[in-house]
């Protein structure tokens, strides 16, 4: 994708995340964040990985899980990958799960992403947005904490970390 084109994707991300309605994300959509709590059910999905194995959120109750909406062409998104791996390391053996959605990217080119970045968590493609959507997504990254019962904790955390070490804290 040359930079041009590049350019205009983000203005045109950057204009969304700002409030305009976009032809994928309208006002109408269900998701208003004037009433939304952080404290709701994260919406269940079914999406395929990187190897064409579908993942399904429902089946990952019990564990905490870190959703990450991205694509390969976002900037900040590259630059937060030390960081989500470094956490993914400290937690991944303590039930915590990161689903990296990458939002209307081919397979090929996220594959090729993921590869070239090492990412040691799971890939998910959400080929048409519709997952994306439905949890009233505006910008790339978007990550969302959702707890062991399944509740949508925070959105767009920007101290994962801190919130991990809350729930993964030893019993007194």
């Amino acid at each position: 994708m040359n930079k041009t084109c590049r350019f205009f994707i983000f203005m045109f991300l950057t204009v969304s995340f700002l409030g305009f309605p976009t032809p994928a994300i309208s006002s109408q959509d269900k998701w208003d964040i004037k009433t939304q709590s952080i404290e709701e059910p994260a919406p269940n999905f079914t999406l395929k990985d990187l190897n064409g194995e579908e993942v399904k959120l429902s089946n990952h109750k019990g564990k905490v899980v870190l959703l990450i909406f991205s694509t390969t062409w976002c900037p900040h998104c590259r630059t937060s990958i030390p960081y989500l791996k470094k956490i993914y390391q400290n937690y991944k053996d303590r039930g915590f799960v990161i689903f990296n959605i990458n939002i209307m990217e081919s397979q090929k080119t996220v594959s090729s992403f993921a590869t070239k970045y090492d990412l040691p968590y799971r890939v998910l493609l959400d080929e048409s947005g519709e997952v994306a959507k439905s949890y009233g997504i505006r910008g790339v990254p978007s990550l969302l904490l959702v707890n062991k019962e399944g509740t949508i904790v925070c959105r767009q955390c920007r101290s994962v970390d801190v919130l991990l070490e809350t729930f993964f804290a030893p019993s007194k």
